[in-house]
């Protein structure tokens, strides 16, 4: 009778484990690390395993617009909670606080080889409500600038928000016609006044390499203003004037979905998106509310139990049945 309780408790001890890892296994989010040769400094905004600014600024000034998210919605590369830059109302998890109807910029220069000038691109990103998200990445022939938009590879409006799904990009590339020895990759945001989230961004990829293809010509120009915007405070570099209209090289792909939803942004589960390609066009002036997309069938990362892991329960608990009338019989002998 020993043998058999053991053996029954060993069993139930095991279908519990598998049972508690099957439900831990289908709700992480699996998120691919960034290549090796990613140039930009704290891709993922956290210093070990708190959330971080570091190697970022904010154009209006440390500790005034953005702030930080630490979540378990957040994309994450490793086993480290996820993090990401935050534009939305309040401090979240430390940073300055969000401001509707306020031009957000967060940048990083960046040191590059001038002599490539094949340029590659990734990004991690939510949005809420939102008026325009959008990430441009400048050349210049100096850490101070001037700058000269060389390609905006995300343009997002209310129209192609997410829904507060978080979404990816592609590897996207480019080829323009000579490279820089310094690029600025700035992450812009701005959500309309009286909401109260914006846009979250991280695992920011960026390098250059000499797999040149055709080389892409910028469809808009942006030229270099010679005075700061009067709403920001004069800073070190030499401030650029923003495009207000669509991509200075189109994208070169459409932005993946990540199936998750950010609950800091309102989502309480995962469902399937397809995002439509960034029109290249000003926002609305009074923005329609987010829909959020009806569930799809399961797809790998979503929040559905697979065949395989629902046979497996089954066996297992009919195993511990079995196991358990054994053990009654002998109890009875």
């Amino acid at each position: 009778m020993t043998r058999h309780l053991r053996n029954s408790l060993f069993v139930l001890c095991l279908t519990l484990f598998l049972l508690w890892g099957t439900e831990t296994a289908v709700f992480a989010q699996t998120i691919e690390p960034l290549p090796d040769d990613n140039l930009v400094q704290n891709p993922w905004f956290r210093s070990g395993n708190q959330p971080s600014l570091a190697g970022w600024t904010d154009q209006a000034g440390s500790n005034v617009i953005w702030s930080l998210s630490q979540k378990d919605s957040n994309p994450s590369p490793d086993q480290v909670q996820g993090t990401s830059a935050r534009l939305a109302f309040g401090s979240g998890q430390g940073g300055g606080t969000g401001q509707g109807g306020v031009d957000a910029y967060l940048y990083q220069v960046i040191q590059a080889d001038a002599a490539l000038n094949h340029l590659k691109f990734k990004i991690h990103w939510v949005t809420g409500w939102i008026d325009r998200a959008a990430v441009t990445i400048y050349g210049g022939d100096s850490a101070a600038g001037p700058w000269t938009a060389v390609w905006t590879p995300l343009d997002i409006n209310q129209d192609t928000s997410s829904g507060a799904i978080w979404t990816q990009t592609e590897f996207l590339d480019t080829t323009i016609p000579a490279g820089f020895p310094f690029y600025k990759i700035e992450l812009y945001g701005r959500y309309p006044e009286g909401r109260q989230q914006g846009v979250k961004y991280t695992g920011v990829y960026f390098a250059v390499d000499d797999r040149a293809g055709e080389i892409v010509e910028a469809t808009a120009t942006v030229a270099v203003a010679t005075q700061p915007a009067p709403d920001r405070p004069a800073t070190g570099q030499q401030p650029t004037r923003r495009p207000t209209r669509g991509p200075a090289v189109p994208a070169t792909s459409t932005p993946l979905p990540t199936l998750t939803l950010d609950e800091e942004f309102g989502g309480t589960a995962v469902a399937a998106v397809t995002t439509p390609t960034p029109a290249a066009t000003e926002p609305p002036a009074q923005p329609e509310p987010p829909t959020l997309p009806a569930a799809s069938d399961p797809t790998p990362g979503s929040n559905q139990p697979s065949t395989i892991y629902l046979v497996l329960i089954v066996v297992l608990l009919l195993l511990v049945i079995v196991m358990g009338i054994g053990w009654a019989r002998a109890a009875r002998r």
